[in-house]
């Protein structure tokens, strides 16, 4: 079997893997994040959706590419054991590059449907990429690797709503959809060029893979199923908010239009670059001291802070708590993942990775629906002060439960 020696020397170089899937990930949130967050506008002026029906398609092209992705999720998990991560990130973002394609085609609202439906089943480059640094990686530099991942996700999610705006207004809305479409197929040759992936055994290759049977055993492993729940519970709670924010930034400015408009933008773009500024230090915080007591640490403190959107009163005490509140809840996933890495074998590595990007992509799911229902029967701030109550319980859980266990 393979191994990378304390420095990470051998036949895969982690530093040149490290940098690439950093620029694709990047770039692959970046795409992402300049189309979908204006599909509904797209839907509207685009594809000429009726008023009164927006709402509806609007939800159900969100909706359907997390759905396809939690179910797909596991398979191409468990493909990856047998063939590599390598070969994964390939297929996902050679297929995500024709999708973002098609979309720029699309004629009508069910079109549009298809694609994202399409979406959804071939999805996978980023957890792909996150595995595949995670397996080359030296030990001694996994939380700071890990780390440096998750602020390529924060920094695409930041530059891509600007760019997507941008060129939006200077060239139309299709126009963002080719251009993700171009980036995404850029990358995937970076991958095929420039990484390498450790190599697999022949007997684990002429294994024959049955998904049912390979997920019920992932499942007995007590600290997956662990990670799981906490990428399910935290991405829940990130989610929650997605459908309030611009709606609870108007009112605290008193209904400013346009103004709130752009506002809003900012105050999304608040949590990824806290991540940018805390997600490094997180993951060496969590290699130093432990990921599972660093992960105790950050959930504590952002659901503490959380607590405070009790008292705001205007959008400038909304926006710094906030920020505080990106600054420690950044260093969750970055956590996770590493944790993630500890308790699963190299070989089931495939298979956990797809376990947790399905509870990660079905808290996509529950967090905007739970964040709708709660908001129809409670102010904002006590939908936000909620999701505080329910990353501290998260805290206590891990201390009963992970953190105990390491003392």
């Amino acid at each position: 079997m393979f191994l990378l020696d304390e420095h990470g020397s051998g036949s895969v170089n982690w530093k040149k893997n490290l940098i690439v899937l950093w620029t694709g990930v990047f770039l692959a949130c970046a795409s992402f994040t300049a189309c979908i967050p204006f599909l509904p506008v797209y839907l509207q002026k685009e594809l000429h959706v009726p008023p009164d029906q927006l709402n509806l398609w609007a939800g159900l092209v969100y909706a359907v590419t997390f759905l396809g992705a939690t179910f797909m999720a596991p398979y191409w998990g468990a493909w990856a054991d047998r063939v590599g991560q390598r070969k994964m990130a390939i297929r996902a973002g050679f297929g995500l590059a024709v999708t973002y394609m098609l979309g720029a085609i699309v004629q009508t609202a069910p079109q549009m449907l298809a694609v994202r439906i399409l979406t959804g089943l071939i999805s996978g480059f980023v957890p792909a990429s996150m595995s595949l640094v995670s397996s080359t990686l030296p030990g001694e530099k996994l939380g700071w690797g890990m780390g440096w991942m998750q602020a390529a996700l924060a920094s695409g999610n930041i530059l891509g709503p600007l760019l997507g705006g941008y060129l939006s207004v200077w060239f139309g809305m299709r126009t963002s959809f080719f251009v993700g479409s171009g980036c995404l197929f850029l990358v995937t040759m970076m991958v095929i060029f420039f990484v390498r992936d450790i190599p697999i055994s022949k007997e684990t290759r002429r294994q024959d893979m049955h998904v049912v049977r390979d997920l019920r055993l992932a499942l007995q492993n007590r600290g997956l199923l662990y990670v799981m729940f906490m990428f399910f519970l935290v991405q829940t709670c990130i989610m929650t908010i997605q459908p309030l924010i611009t709606l609870y930034v108007e009112k605290l400015m008193g209904g400013a239009g346009d103004a709130s408009v752009t506002m809003s933008g900012w105050i999304f773009s608040l949590a990824g670059i806290a991540g940018i500024i805390a997600s490094p230090y997180w993951g060496k915080r969590g290699q130093r001291k432990g990921f599972v007591r660093t992960l105790c640490l950050v959930l504590f403190c952002a659901g503490s802070v959380n607590l405070c959107q009790v008292f705001v009163g205007n959008i400038w005490e909304f926006a710094v708590i906030q920020f505080i509140y990106g600054l420690f809840l950044s260093g969750a996933v970055p956590n996770i993942n590493s944790t993630l890495v500890e308790v699963t074998p190299p070989e089931m590595r495939g298979k956990a990775f797809g376990l947790t990007t399905s509870a990660q992509q079905f808290g996509g799911v529950v967090g905007p629906l739970l964040g709708g229902f709660l908001g129809d029967h409670m102010p904002t701030k006590f939908v936000l002060f909620t999701t505080g109550v329910i990353l501290l319980s998260a805290a206590l859980y891990t201390v009963r439960t992970r953190l105990r266990k390491t003392m």
